[in-house]
């Protein structure tokens, strides 16, 4: 939230040179773009450009065009209605290698203390299976773990800073794991009544810290659903609600975190929100119409697009989990090279449906890492890097521990896309 009137409006005119300065200052307006008010003044996201960009479905597909690709669409529409058999990249499992490094500049820590490290894993789930952690360097400073079962993979090192001389503190970890797509056929005559006692319809249709509902929340999930009664049909509502009114936006999570805001009322209070932003207000909204709905996180690793994400489920009985990703739908959107049907078709996949291209180290979002990291640490909600923590030190190494690290993942039998 670095921008002021003059360096947004800057930022937006060099991004943009078409706009008036009319249509530029239409941008900086309240609820036009994500601000806050300190001392009389605004500030801006320094991602306002951005924004604009993905708000604005004619400017995105210039862009894609520029890149010649259209991201998550190419990779997956071409395979939506193609043959299900094992020449189908989409239907198809998939094993990867994925290699993680935390990489610490020595300078940047004390000379003394414990630096205690949580390194995310994948996790056993229904899609994602076979998960083998090869090496954790350095294994010595292991203290607990490796953790690939429950609710989030991890494990756990401390590492005596005393002992480190080299330029570098360096934690890696190497890990192969098969992943699945999911296909589902819901009935929505054959769908069964919850258990409302039940401890897994108790857990995922309360609030927690970033899937919260309010009355406000309640009060929008009764407009989107009306008279619908079927679970099944109530979530495809909030689903297309979402995707038709919501597009996706970079959203400032340091700020939201600092400001205690939970996600899903960031969102809802002012129509921006990016993959876990927009994953938590789709399990809130269901939660509020009395479905059981949670927001996995961890990577989508699309050949040439890895990167870490969230997505959706919510549970219908017999049938499981049904899997949602609002966000990687919305990229239907933005494909310059896709006709309506396609972008139609590409939208109702992802409702239901998931592409075989996850690595899934959370099975919702404020899953915490064993050992409480959280009194000392502030963002809580998601684990795609490392959680870090030294008390010796006066520097914010919880900030540093996420800008030192990095997951690389590879296709062990590469798709020809």
């Amino acid at each position: 939230m670095s921008l002021n009137q003059t360096s947004a409006d800057e930022a937006i005119r060099a991004a943009y040179p078409e706009f008036t300065s009319e249509e530029r200052k239409a941008f900086l307006e309240p609820g036009a773009s994500i601000q806050f008010e300190s001392d009389g003044k605004v500030y801006y996201y320094e991602g306002i450009v951005r924004n604009i960009r993905y708000h604005n479905a004619t400017l995105s597909r210039d862009f894609t065009r520029t890149l010649g690709e259209s991201p998550f669409f190419d990779q997956v529409s071409p395979y939506i209605s193609a043959p299900q058999d094992e020449k189908n990249p989409l239907y198809h499992n998939h094993t990867f290698l994925a290699t993680g490094l935390l990489s610490i500049a020595r300078d940047l820590l004390p000379g003394n203390g414990t630096l205690q490290v949580w390194v995310p894993l994948p996790v056993s789930t229904d899609s994602q299976s076979d998960i083998q952690v090869t090496s954790v360097v350095p294994e010595k400073f292991v203290v607990s773990g490796p953790v690939t079962t429950g609710e989030i993979g991890e494990v756990y090192l401390e590492i005596p800073l005393e002992e480190v001389t080299d330029e570098h503190v360096n934690v890696s970890v190497t890990v192969s794991f098969t992943t699945s797509p999911r296909i589902t056929k819901v009935d929505p005559d054959l769908v069964q009544t919850y258990d409302i006692s039940g401890p897994l319809y108790q857990r995922y249709t309360k609030s927690q810290p970033n899937i919260n509902i309010t009355p406000e929340i309640i009060a929008l999930a009764k407009k989107i659903i009306g008279n619908e009664t079927d679970p099944y049909k109530k979530a495809r509502l909030i689903y297309d609600y979402i995707i038709e009114t919501l597009p996706y936006s970079n959203v400032p999570h340091s700020y939201i975190t600092a400001m205690s805001i939970p996600e899903s009322d960031f969102v809802h209070n002012t129509g921006f929100g990016d993959c876990g932003t927009q994953s938590a207000y789709f399990a809130a909204l269901c939660r509020a119409s009395g479905i059981p709905a949670r927001a996995p996180g961890g990577y989508q690793i699309t050949p040439g697009h890895e990167g870490p994400h969230f997505w959706a489920e919510f549970y219908l009985p017999e049938n499981g989990w049904i899997p949602v990703d609002v966000t990687i739908a919305e990229a239907g959107d933005w494909a310059y090279n896709a006709t309506p049907g396609q972008v139609k078709e590409f939208k109702d996949f992802y409702f239901g449906n998931m592409d075989p291209y996850r690595f899934t180290i959370q099975t919702d979002m404020d899953e915490p890492f064993s050992g409480g990291p959280d009194p000392d640490i502030i963002f809580t909600v998601a684990y795609q890097n490392p959680a870090v923590v030294c008390h010796s030190s006066d520097a914010d190494v919880e900030l540093i521990g996420m800008s030192s690290w990095s997951y690389a993942f590879e296709d062990e039998i590469p798709d020809k896309l």
